[in-house]
C-alpha cells in the first residue's frame, strides 16, 4: 500500500525502490489529486511588466547563508574587519560591480538582476529558510522541524495553481534533503496543501551524478504488458485483501499518474543526463551542484514548472576533471563561521571551494538557456536563507545575519542588468528599497503568471492569500 507517511525521507542516504515510490510518486506527482485542492485561479496581470512571462523557475538555493558582502555587496571602503580579503572587479555593466571570485558572472550582468536590500532579521537556518521558501514568518522562531500547518513552498503552490502537461512531475527538487544538526528545514514541502503538494525529491547515487530513479533510466518506454501486470496486480491487493480496504480516489490518483509517467518516454528522456553532451557537462562543471544545474534545464525545457536546487550537502565529493585526475569538489554548506570545529573559514572556503563551481555552473545555466532560447519564458533565482555579519569574527569566518542581505535574479519577466536596494556602508542594515520575503514571493509569482493576491485553501477549506507583499515593481520588465 502507498504510505504517505509525514516524516520525511533523508534522501543523503538514498532510495529503496519502494521508498522511491512512496516519496516521489505520492509526493509531488498527486499535486492535483491531494487533500486541500486550491480554488485560487491564476487571473490577468494587466499591464504590469513580467506577468505571465515565465514558464519555469529553477530556484538556487544555496543553504547555509553566503556572504552578501564578500559577493554581491561588496564594501571596499570600510574598515578592514568588514570588507574582508576579497576585491570587487567591474561587470559588464557600468557601475555594477561584484567579487573578483564571480569573473564568468560578471561578463553576464546584463542578464541578471541583484538586490542588496533583502531583510527579515531571522538568523536561524530552520526558521528563515522556511520565510525565504514560502514568503510566509514561521509560528516558531527556530531551529525546528516541518509540520502539517506549515504555509505551502513556493514550488508546491506553483505546481497545484499551474500543473504541468502529460506526465511530468509539478515541482522537482534535489539532490538531498536540507537539513540543520537538529531537524528538517521547514517550509521546502506541500505543508497544510497535504504530500500530493510535496516535491518530487531526487538525490544523486554515491559516487555519481545520474540523479534519476532506476525507474526512469531508460531508453524509451517499459515495457506496456509489464505496467499493465503490476497496475492489475496493485489493484486486486488493494481492493481485494481482506482489512485493507479501498485507497481513497486521492491515492487511486497518485497511482495513475505513478503509471503514466513510467510509461511516458518523454519524461525518462528529461532526466537522462547522458544525454547531453559531454563538453556541455563539462562546462557545467562535472560536481553534483553543476550537474543538478544542468539537470534542472532539462527539467524546465521538458516543462516543468518548478525545480529546486539545494547546494550539496557537506560531505566531501571527488570527481574526475578533464584530465582524468581526482578533483576535488567539496562544495560544504555556505555556513562559514571560522576556523572551529564544524564550520569553515570565510574567505579560504569561498574562495576555494563555493565561489568557483557557483560562477561555473550558474554562468553555464544562462548561456545555454539564452543559447536556446529559454531565458526569456525561465526564471531563475539565486538565494539563501540569510546572508553573513558584517564584521569578521575572532575565528575568521562571519556568521548568521539577517538583517540585510543579497540575492540574484534572471530570465522570465526580470530586468537584466540592475541592482535594486542598497545596505549601508557597512553592509549591516537596508538604506534603500528594503524588500522582504512576501515582496520575493510575490514577485516570483508574478512572473510565472500567478496573482500574488490570489487565494489557496487548506484541508479545511481556509483561505489565504498567496503574498503577503507586491511584487518588486523595479525588478520587472524582462
Amino acid at each position: 500500500m502507498l504510505n504517505l507517511h509525514p516524516r520525511p525521507t533523508d534522501l543523503r542516504e538514498g532510495l529503496t525502490r519502494r521508498q522511491w515510490l512512496r516519496v516521489g510518486f505520492g509526493g509531488a506527482l498527486a499535486a492535483t489529486w491531494a487533500s486541500g485542492r486550491s480554488t485560487a485561479v491564476a487571473g490577468q496581470g494587466g499591464t504590469t511588466p513580467g506577468f505571465g512571462r515565465a514558464r519555469s523557475c529553477i530556484l538556487v538555493y544555496l543553504f547555509g547563508g553566503p556572504s552578501h558582502i564578500d559577493i554581491w555587496d561588496m564594501k571596499p571602503d570600510a574598515p578592514e574587519q568588514v570588507r574582508g580579503e576579497f576585491r570587487p572587479i567591474a561587470t559588464k555593466v557600468p557601475g555594477i560591480q561584484i567579487t573578483e571570485h564571480l569573473p564568468r558572472l560578471a561578463r553576464l550582468a546584463d542578464r541578471l538582476a541583484i538586490v542588496r536590500s533583502m531583510t527579515h532579521g531571522d538568523a536561524n537556518h530552520g526558521s528563515a529558510g522556511y520565510t525565504m521558501m514560502t514568503g510566509r514568518r514561521p509560528k516558531v522562531i527556530g531551529e525546528v522541524g516541518p509540520t502539517p500547518e506549515d504555509f505551502p513552498s513556493f514550488g508546491s503552490i506553483v505546481g497545484r495553481l499551474r500543473p504541468p502537461k502529460g506526465a511530468l512531475p509539478p515541482y522537482v527538487a534535489l539532490p538531498w534533503l536540507i537539513t540543520t544538526s537538529t531537524a528538517v528545514v521547514p517550509g521546502h514541502s506541500g505543508g497544510f496543501l497535504g504530500h500530493g503538494a510535496d516535491p518530487f525529491r531526487l538525490a544523486a547515487p554515491p559516487g555519481g551524478f545520474d540523479f534519476a530513479p532506476p525507474e526512469l533510466r531508460h531508453d524509451g518506454a517499459l515495457d506496456a504488458d509489464r505496467l499493465a501486470t503490476r497496475r492489475a496486480l496493485r489493484e486486486r491487493l488493494e481492493g481485494g485483501a481482506p482489512g485493507l480496504g479501498r485507497l481513497g480516489d486521492d491515492v487511486e490518483a497518485i497511482y495513475g499518474r505513478a503509471f503514466d509517467l513510467l510509461a511516458a518516454p518523454e519524461v525518462a528522456r528529461a532526466f537522462r543526463l547522458d544525454r547531453e553532451p559531454a563538453r556541455v557537462r563539462e562546462r557545467y562543471g562535472m560536481n553534483a551542484f553543476g550537474q543538478a544545474l544542468l539537470l534542472a534545464r532539462r527539467l524546465a525545457e521538458a516543462g516543468v514548472p518548478v525545480v529546486t536546487i539545494y547546494w550539496p550537502e557537506r560531505v566531501e565529493r571527488e570527481a574526475f576533471n578533464n584530465n582524468g585526475v581526482i578533483d576535488p569538489v567539496a562544495v560544504p554548506a555556505w555556513d562559514t563561521h571560522g576556523n572551529k570545529v564544524g564550520a569553515s573559514a570565510n574567505f579560504p572556503m569561498l574562495k576555494e571551494k563555493l565561489l568557483p563551481p557557483l560562477d561555473l555552473a550558474s554562468s553555464a545555466l544562462v548561456e545555454d538557456l539564452e543559447a536556446r532560447g529559454l531565458l526569456g519564458e525561465t526564471l531563475v533565482a539565486w538565494t539563501g536563507e540569510f546572508g553573513r555579519s558584517p564584521r569578521v569574527n575572532g575565528d575568521a569566518g562571519r556568521d548568521h545575519y539577517g538583517d540585510v542581505f543579497s540575492l540574484m535574479l534572471a530570465g522570465g519577466g526580470i530586468r537584466g542588468g540592475i541592482v535594486h536596494g542598497a545596505s549601508d556602508r557597512l553592509g549591516a542594515h537596508p538604506a534603500a528599497d528594503p524588500v522582504g520575503p512576501a515582496q520575493f514571493a510575490a514577485t516570483l509569482y508574478h512572473c510565472l503568471g500567478i496573482r500574488p493576491d490570489a487565494e489557496i485553501h487548506d484541508g479545511l477549506g481556509r483561505p489565504y492569500r498567496l503574498a503577503e507583499g507586491a511584487p518588486v515593481a523595479a525588478l520587472l520588465g524582462g
